[in-house]
């Protein structure tokens, strides 16, 4: 979904390039996503069962 917000926003904005690092919107370095109202111990159960 990344690349295809990334291409929108360019195509919406073209100024937007000239504030661009080698042209990368994103971020590959951190993540953050919301959780609304879960509590901390389902998001770290989730965290711990993936890949199995």
């Amino acid at each position: 979904y990344k690349s295809a917000s990334s291409r929108l926003i360019k195509k919406e904005y073209p100024e937007i390039k000239k504030h661009l690092w080698k042209d990368m919107f994103w971020s590959q370095s951190y993540c953050l996503i919301s959780t609304g109202g879960v509590t901390v111990d389902i998001i770290k159960e989730y965290i711990q069962t993936q890949g199995r």
